[in-house]
Protein backbone atom coordinates (compact mmCIF):
# COMPACT_ATOMS: atom_id res chain seq x y z
CA UNK A 1 0.00 0.00 0.00
CA UNK A 2 1.88 3.26 -1.04
CA UNK A 3 0.87 6.46 1.07
CA UNK A 4 -1.25 9.33 -0.56
CA UNK A 5 1.84 11.75 -1.23
CA UNK A 6 -0.92 15.32 -0.61
CA UNK A 7 0.11 14.89 3.14
CA UNK A 8 3.91 14.82 2.44
CA UNK A 9 2.96 17.69 -0.28
CA UNK A 10 1.38 19.88 1.95
CA UNK A 11 4.05 19.68 4.74
CA UNK A 12 6.99 20.30 2.76
CA UNK A 13 5.19 23.12 1.20
CA UNK A 14 4.90 24.59 4.92
CA UNK A 15 8.30 24.21 5.54
CA UNK A 16 10.16 25.52 2.23
CA UNK A 17 7.57 27.84 1.93
CA UNK A 18 7.03 29.42 5.66
CA UNK A 19 9.10 27.68 7.55
CA UNK A 20 13.30 28.46 5.23
CA UNK A 21 12.59 31.80 5.65
CA UNK A 22 13.73 31.75 9.03
CA UNK A 23 16.89 29.27 8.52
CA UNK A 24 18.44 31.36 5.70
CA UNK A 25 18.42 34.09 7.95
CA UNK A 26 20.17 32.12 10.35
CA UNK A 27 22.74 31.00 7.60
CA UNK A 28 23.83 34.43 6.54
CA UNK A 29 24.28 35.87 10.54
CA UNK A 30 26.15 32.42 10.72
CA UNK A 31 28.94 33.31 8.06
CA UNK A 32 28.33 36.80 8.29
CA UNK A 33 30.13 37.35 4.67
CA UNK A 34 29.94 38.87 1.50
CA UNK A 35 27.21 36.03 0.82
CA UNK A 36 23.99 36.81 1.57
CA UNK A 37 21.08 34.42 0.77
CA UNK A 38 18.03 35.80 -0.22
CA UNK A 39 14.71 33.72 0.65
CA UNK A 40 13.05 32.24 -2.22
CA UNK A 41 10.51 34.20 -4.29
CA UNK A 42 8.44 30.88 -4.82
CA UNK A 43 4.47 31.11 -3.25
CA UNK A 44 3.87 27.62 -3.69
CA UNK A 45 6.17 24.09 -4.00
CA UNK A 46 5.12 24.01 -7.83
CA UNK A 47 4.76 27.30 -9.09
CA UNK A 48 6.52 28.43 -11.74
CA UNK A 49 8.11 31.23 -10.27
CA UNK A 50 10.14 33.63 -12.43
CA UNK A 51 11.57 35.95 -10.03
CA UNK A 52 14.77 34.51 -8.92
CA UNK A 53 16.11 33.18 -6.27
CA UNK A 54 13.75 29.92 -6.57
CA UNK A 55 13.38 26.14 -6.53
CA UNK A 56 11.85 23.59 -8.95
CA UNK A 57 9.98 20.84 -8.10
CA UNK A 58 10.73 18.41 -10.14
CA UNK A 59 9.60 14.99 -9.67
CA UNK A 60 8.75 12.55 -7.42
CA UNK A 61 8.42 8.64 -6.59
CA UNK A 62 6.99 6.53 -4.77
CA UNK A 63 8.29 3.31 -3.19
CA UNK A 64 6.93 0.71 -0.77
CA UNK A 65 8.83 -1.59 1.63
CA UNK A 66 7.94 -3.83 4.33
CA UNK A 67 10.67 -4.02 7.31
CA UNK A 68 8.38 -6.72 8.75
CA UNK A 69 5.23 -7.53 9.14
CA UNK A 70 4.64 -4.47 11.39
CA UNK A 71 6.92 -1.68 10.10
CA UNK A 72 5.67 -0.53 6.61
CA UNK A 73 7.34 2.71 4.75
CA UNK A 74 6.05 4.84 1.70
CA UNK A 75 9.59 6.23 0.33
CA UNK A 76 8.92 9.49 -2.04
CA UNK A 77 11.86 10.95 -3.78
CA UNK A 78 11.56 14.54 -4.54
CA UNK A 79 13.45 16.21 -7.01
CA UNK A 80 14.86 20.22 -6.23
CA UNK A 81 16.39 22.35 -8.58
CA UNK A 82 17.87 26.02 -7.39
CA UNK A 83 17.47 28.70 -10.13
CA UNK A 84 19.81 31.49 -9.50
CA UNK A 85 20.14 34.86 -11.92
CA UNK A 86 22.26 33.86 -14.86
CA UNK A 87 25.27 36.11 -14.15
CA UNK A 88 24.95 35.65 -10.28
CA UNK A 89 28.23 35.73 -8.02
CA UNK A 90 29.52 32.68 -5.52
CA UNK A 91 26.30 30.40 -7.21
CA UNK A 92 28.48 27.19 -5.67
CA UNK A 93 28.69 28.57 -2.15
CA UNK A 94 24.86 29.59 -1.94
CA UNK A 95 23.47 25.93 -3.32
CA UNK A 96 25.88 24.41 -0.36
CA UNK A 97 24.80 27.32 2.22
CA UNK A 98 20.32 26.82 0.77
CA UNK A 99 21.38 23.10 1.38
CA UNK A 100 22.95 23.69 4.92
CA UNK A 101 19.52 25.99 5.43
CA UNK A 102 17.01 22.75 4.71
CA UNK A 103 19.20 20.62 6.29
CA UNK A 104 19.21 22.33 9.46
CA UNK A 105 15.07 22.88 9.48
CA UNK A 106 14.31 19.53 8.38
CA UNK A 107 16.70 17.97 11.51
CA UNK A 108 15.29 21.10 14.04
CA UNK A 109 11.49 21.35 12.95
CA UNK A 110 9.49 18.98 14.43
CA UNK A 111 8.24 16.93 11.54
CA UNK A 112 5.62 14.31 10.28
CA UNK A 113 7.98 12.26 8.78
CA UNK A 114 11.63 11.61 8.04
CA UNK A 115 13.65 13.26 5.73
CA UNK A 116 17.15 13.24 4.11
CA UNK A 117 18.52 15.58 1.65
CA UNK A 118 20.92 13.04 -1.17
CA UNK A 119 21.58 13.59 -4.76
CA UNK A 120 23.20 16.87 -4.74
CA UNK A 121 24.74 18.03 -8.09
CA UNK A 122 24.09 21.00 -10.65
CA UNK A 123 21.89 22.42 -8.45
CA UNK A 124 19.64 19.95 -7.97
CA UNK A 125 19.13 17.93 -4.73
CA UNK A 126 16.76 15.45 -3.93
CA UNK A 127 14.69 14.79 -0.77
CA UNK A 128 13.56 11.78 -0.30
CA UNK A 129 10.79 11.25 2.57
CA UNK A 130 10.08 7.91 4.92
CA UNK A 131 6.44 8.14 5.86
CA UNK A 132 5.91 4.97 8.21
CA UNK A 133 3.02 3.61 8.89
Amino acid sequence: MITSFENVYKELEKLLIEKLPEYIQKINIKYNDQIILKTFENKALEENCIKLPCFKFTTYKATYSEKDRIICNTEFKIDFEIKFAEHESYKIWKFDRYIQAINAMLCETETEYSYTISEEENFKFTITVIVEF
